[in-house]
């Protein structure tokens, strides 16, 4: 890589991420939640093992993280962030200042729901529902995921049931 300044790195990173990162929220499926359901944020990024310096540069740029094997592929490393502590703090402020283009909508919609989830949002029924519903409009609009919304939103039953349940 050729030399460059700290500014004009952290645009290539910026690229890179734009390329090869993922915004990604997971929906679980948890019986001990409140809810039943929880939104569980991770950033990533994955890279052939030949190139994992740049992940321990993304890393340190950002100043969290860790860089690990991916589960299940020996030639892949991956930089994950999945403490939302680090996902406040450290990685919505940097792509807030710094723009990406690709997966632009994809991380606003990604730090919308984990402020959300920050302000505790998800205890109130309404609320999670709406977090939900703009998590299925990320990364395909659902169509990879697991669970259906449809399905989610019937476990979920009507409001008043559910405000018994958790209060």
């Amino acid at each position: 890589m050729r030399v460059m300044n700290k500014d004009q790195f952290i645009h290539y990173l910026l690229g890179f991420v734009d390329g090869e990162g993922c915004f990604c929220i997971s929906i679980k499926n948890q019986k001990s939640a409140k809810a039943r359901w929880v939104l569980d944020p991770i950033f990533h990024v994955t890279q052939h093992i030949k190139n994992k310096d740049i992940l321990y540069h993304l890393q340190s740029i950002l100043e969290c993280g860790v860089v690990i094997k991916k589960y299940g592929q020996e030639d892949t490393m991956q930089f994950t962030v999945q403490s939302r502590k680090e996902l406040i703090s450290k990685v919505i402020p940097f792509f807030k200042k710094y723009k990406l283009i690709v997966k632009r909508k994809n991380f606003e919609i990604f730090s919308e729901v984990v402020e959300g989830l920050e302000e505790h949002q998800h205890g109130d029924i309404k609320s999670f529902k709406r977090l939900l519903k703009k998590v299925f409009t990320m990364n395909g609009e659902g169509k990879y995921r697991r669970y259906k919304l449809e399905d989610i939103m019937k476990s979920l039953g009507s409001s008043e049931t559910i405000r018994q349940t958790i209060h």
